[in-house]
């Protein structure tokens, strides 16, 4: 597992000027040292600034898993609707990466038989975006105060579903790295495998034997002058 900052027991002016980030690690960095604050103070602004940072913390992360679909291939128009529309951002990510799914099982099986490959990550997107909208229900007018910030029991499940959703993003990027081989980079032996394992004519299993033979050979080609 890889080595996160100690989020708990930071000062409210360390976490508004330092190591401020605004992609996903950034925006959960951030909940997870808000959610401590509430929880030791029961700081309900704090905990406000936490849901708000889950919130972004998952649409930044559904927007890194678009942009590692498609890469450079994204235009500007795509871009745009992307902003500001959370909601469908998973909708996006299906409609140009149909297969994403499938190309990130692809790629575990690739690099289960390369043993200098790093730990990737996968994203349940149907989970994240489950916990965007538990989160974001916090945004809303909840009820009356004695109800809700007053009332402890509320105010302890609360905390208790916003930590779930932060530390959820929180261990999985510390398990390893997002990303996938992207079709167009892949060696010409590799790309006929993933064209029939995306087309169901081939099984995880056989892609791991064909990929335990032919990735030693790949190497030394990639490896000899000249050849990248």
């Amino acid at each position: 597992m890889l080595q996160g900052p100690e989020y708990r027991n930071r000062s409210t002016d360390a976490i508004i000027s330092e190591d401020v980030y605004f992609d996903s690690v950034g925006h959960t960095y951030r909940a997870l040292s808000w959610l401590d604050i509430a929880k030791r103070n029961r700081n309900v602004s704090a905990f406000q600034y936490a849901t708000l940072e889950v919130r972004l913390a998952i649409e930044n992360l559904m927007f890194e898993e678009i942009l590692m679909s498609v890469g450079h291939e994204l235009d500007k128009a795509e871009y745009e609707k992307c902003k500001g529309s959370s909601t469908k951002l998973k909708k996006i990510l299906r409609r140009l990466s149909p297969d994403y799914e499938k190309l990130v099982e692809f790629t575990r099986i690739i690099n289960s038989v390369n043993p200098n490959a790093p730990p990737l990550i996968s994203w349940d997107h149907g989970r994240l975006m489950k916990l965007w909208g538990k989160v974001s229900d916090f945004l809303h007018w909840q009820g009356t105060v004695d109800e809700t910030y007053d009332s402890a029991g509320w105010f302890e499940d609360a905390i208790k579903l916003t930590e779930e959703a932060a530390l959820h993003i929180w261990e999985n990027l510390h398990q390893g790295y997002s990303g996938v081989l992207m079709p167009a980079k892949m060696q010409p032996e590799i790309r006929d495998y993933w064209e029939k394992f995306r087309n169901g004519k081939v099984d995880a299993k056989t892609v791991e034997r064909i990929a335990g033979i032919t990735l030693p050979v790949l190497n030394k080609r990639i490896r000899k002058p000249g050849n990248t």
